[in-house]
């Protein structure tokens, strides 16, 4: 996935910085777009796929915080997680609690300063292949 492609392809980004780092933001190139200062100050749209919340944050930030919490209803947010210690020496642990919000990962970006999760509703949930007009329900027995 293309990030910075999946970005501008939403109409209504928003950005929420948990981070102390100043410069982030610029160093990612998301200074552009609105920054909210809390989740409580974000105005939900739960009928819109063409909003985003970009959420920026060290792991430390992420699990005191109540984010898991108040981000329910929204359809689309992605996760930028500072790529530090803590994170590379926890891999499986973070990646699995990430998953266990319905989280997907798409790797490291922006020279490898922030791993990427995106919970986006659109694609959630894979359909299998069985689950198709063609397979279901063995076609070939409908004319017995």
């Amino acid at each position: 996935m293309d990030i910075e492609k999946y970005i501008r392809s939403k109409s209504n980004v928003r950005v929420l910085e948990l981070v102390e780092d100043g410069d982030l933001l610029s160093k990612i190139g998301l200074y552009t777009y609105e920054s909210i200062d809390s989740l409580d100050s974000y105005k939900k749209n739960i009928y819109s796929d063409g909003e985003l919340l970009i959420i920026v944050s060290d792991l430390e930030s992420l699990i005191d915080s109540y984010i898991f919490k108040k981000n329910y209803g929204l359809n689309n947010i992605m996760l930028l997680i500072t790529n530090d210690d803590k994170f590379k020496n926890n891999t499986t642990k973070y990646m699995n609690m990430f998953f266990g919000y319905g989280y997907k990962y798409f790797g490291s970006s922006y020279n490898n300063k922030v791993q990427v999760f995106v919970y986006d509703i659109s694609d959630y949930k894979d359909n299998p292949d069985w689950l198709n007009n063609k397979n279901w329900a063995n076609p070939e027995l409908w004319e017995k």
